[in-house]
């Protein structure tokens, strides 16, 4: 059974859904970065979303739906080990969790690392189960939030 309706898909390039059934989202962004297009009414706990990585041979494909369980509301931290601790502080549990040397050496993290602070961070935990992949039009450039939004059939 498909859908028609409009989906939200985020951009994931570390995704593992075969490993587990949970995962961690997560972005930081300097103030007064408006983060468009976002989901910002939806992303709440029971919001559905599709999850795209790239396949071999560098095509993108929606490969997981996941759903918000929990969520933590933008705020601002002053650093990345207070990003860090406020993750960990709200989303993580002994199913799911990392040490703080894992946060730091994400490549996502690390980037932001370099860049003044304090910074804003929004972060969610998600229940996931694989789909397709799905290869549709429009994954091949996502704007710079890491969302997008597809009318496409997706089963």
């Amino acid at each position: 059974m498909g859908t028609t309706s409009e989906t939200w898909v985020r951009l994931h390039g570390d995704w593992m859904p075969n490993d587990h059934d949970g995962a961690l989202g997560w972005a930081l962004w300097q103030p007064g970065y408006n983060a468009d297009p976002w989901p910002t009414e939806e992303l709440r706990p029971s919001f559905a979303y599709h999850v795209c990585q790239k396949l071999d041979g560098g095509r993108r494909a929606v490969v997981a739906k996941a759903t918000v369980q929990a969520f933590l509301s933008t705020t601002e931290v002053d650093s990345p080990e207070d990003a860090y601790r406020l993750v960990a502080d709200e989303l993580f549990d002994e199913g799911l969790s990392f040490p703080p040397e894992a946060w730091h050496a994400h490549p996502y993290n690390q980037l932001k690392e370099r860049v003044p602070w304090p910074q804003r961070l929004t972060a969610w935990r998600v229940s996931t189960e694989p789909v397709g992949p799905h290869v549709l039009s429009g994954l091949e450039k996502f704007p710079r939030t890491g969302w997008l939004r597809t009318a496409e059939e997706l089963r």
